[in-house]
């Protein structure tokens, strides 16, 4: 295993990115940007989604080459890199979605694109191992995550650690963190510092990419904002702070993230009855009243989202009952959503989204009996239905016929919500509502789940931000270990308080009813 000779250098730029264009389709999505990573630097890059972050990453890495611009790296000028010339370069990415193969162990995963092999041209399994340790030992990981062990046996946490070895193992000294803490439980936050403060102790370059903008002032020492495919400014991360990036993001103070709450919750629309799923939740009671929103809060294995997806027809019900609408809840998706009943999903892209079609297919999917005269489909109808719900939820760019992959998380997660708010429902479930998006689009992801409430549509928002669920709702109940522990009114909210029912059942706590 090569051992890094890096050293901190708060002055020497190992990446210079100098006046970078551009344009697809005519859109700038970057216009003139300019940034620059010292070595031994965590170097943070904000900015709502569509600011252009993600293109520029892809620029860096290879995938996307510029139309204008220059990129310098180690002291050599390059109009565009390939993601060849890029990992040569020394430049390694960890994104939200994992390139690990599961059935593979934590070594060959390590070493996948880069085996140690024997004079005889076969793999060196035994150095594979020593090596692979190493790295992990160099990352702090070694006393919880075994070499031999598959990837599909540890926890999210664990496998990005693998993810950054995997990087390490390639050599590269720039490593682009794009949003590694939005899939972490809390747990695992502080070994995911931990990890970012030893790199950058060696002398690597961490381009940090992350909506919580309170981790920014905890490892960042500078911080570019981007906005509209522009550089804002780029700020020593000591000089600044969290009002100023936010104006910086949204062009304007946020001082009003969560909508009033001024709705008056009406009669029941759901309610659930001693409801246990197989192995996963036991006697579960609650209900959800027209125009009110209903926290649900817990940690990574809780319960909630199962409880979230068996409302809708997703989990099996072993025992207890749904009730909606005063008759027993459909048990598939499709019946629920045709109720009125529908599902945000924490995971869009997987469960929300045809990431390959359209914008406008996307919204008008689920909608498509609206749409139609006589058992035909009415374009013109359907386009127009398509482009009220982009402007409704302010969708950008606004191009129906772009494909939702090719949008940022922020407007991807505004295509799910657009959808289900055209279908008129009754009640909405959204699942980790905010996940990965920027503060802007987190206030107008707000402000539709508050209109919704307005027009007496019921509301289920789980969530493991309390911030969220402390500002959004009306009452928030708590689950541990599959079991509902606790309820909360607004009056009683606090983050101490969910969490202390949310890590263990507080003695003379009694599910609620």
């Amino acid at each position: 295993m090569e051992e890094s000779n890096l050293k901190p250098d708060s002055q020497k730029a190992i990446l210079s990115i100098k006046n970078i264009h551009k344009t697809f389709g005519g859109i700038h999505a970057l216009s003139n940007v300019s940034f620059d990573l010292n070595q031994g630097e965590v170097h943070a890059l904000v900015g709502e989604n569509g600011a252009g972050k993600s293109t520029l990453i892809k620029i860096i890495t290879g995938a996307y080459t510029p139309d204008a611009g220059v990129i310098e790296v180690g002291g050599a000028e390059y109009e565009g890199l390939s993601p060849t010339l890029s990992r040569r370069l020394g430049i390694g990415a960890v994104y939200q979605e994992f390139n690990l193969l599961p059935e593979l162990s934590v070594a060959e995963n390590i070493f996948l694109e880069k085996q140690p092999l024997r004079k005889t041209g076969l793999i060196d399994t035994a150095k594979r191992s020593r090596d692979a340790y190493q790295f992990l030992e160099r990352l702090g990981a070694h006393t919880h995550i075994d070499p031999t062990e598959l990837v599909k046996n540890l926890t999210v946490g664990e496998q990005q650690i693998v993810e950054i070895a995997k990087a390490l193992a390639m050599n590269a000294h720039i490593l682009i963190m794009d949003e590694p803490s939005a899939v972490l439980p809390s747990a695992d936050l502080d070994r995911l510092f931990g990890v970012v403060k030893t790199l950058r102790a060696e002398g690597h370059g961490i381009i940090y990419i992350s909506h919580r903008l309170n981790e920014i002032f905890e490892i960042a020492q500078r911080v570019t904002v981007l906005k509209d495919g522009q550089t804002m400014a780029t700020l020593n991360v000591a000089d600044t702070h969290r009002a100023e990036l936010i104006r910086l993001m949204v062009g304007r103070e946020m001082t009003d993230m969560y909508p009033s709450k001024d709705n008056t919750p009406g009669e029941v629309l759901l309610e659930a009855r001693d409801l246990c799923v197989e192995g996963t939740v036991f006697n579960v009671n609650f209900k959800v009243r027209a125009g009110e929103v209903l926290g649900m809060a817990g940690l990574g294995g809780s319960g909630r989202t199962t409880v979230c997806r068996t409302l809708v027809g997703l989990g099996k019900i072993r025992s207890g009952q749904v009730i909606y609408n005063g008759q027993p809840a459909p048990r598939s998706p499709s019946a629920a959503a045709a109720k009125g009943l529908v599902l945000i999903p924490e995971d869009r892209k997987t469960f929300g989204l045809v990431l390959n079609q359209s914008v406008r297919f996307n919204i008008a999917l689920p909608n498509l009996l609206q749409f139609q005269k006589a058992g035909l489909l009415r374009p013109k109808t359907e386009e127009s239905a398509v482009r009220q719900i982009i402007a409704d939820v302010q969708i950008k760019p606004d191009a129906p016929n772009l494909t939702a992959e090719n949008l940022s998380g922020g407007n991807q997660q505004k295509v799910v919500v657009g959808k289900w708010l055209l279908a008129n429902p009754r009640l909405v479930i959204f699942d980790e509502p905010t996940r990965g998006i920027d503060v802007g689009a987190k206030a107008e992801i707000y402000q539709r789940i508050h209109d919704l409430t307005r027009r007496g549509v019921g509301v289920i928002m789980a969530s493991s931000e309390l911030p969220e669920l402390i500002g959004m709702c009306d009452r928030i109940i708590v689950f541990h270990e599959g079991r509902l522990v606790g309820e909360l009114a607004r009056p009683d909210f606090s983050e101490e308080a969910i969490m202390q029912m949310a890590t263990a059942m507080a003695a003379g706590t009694a599910p609620a009813h």
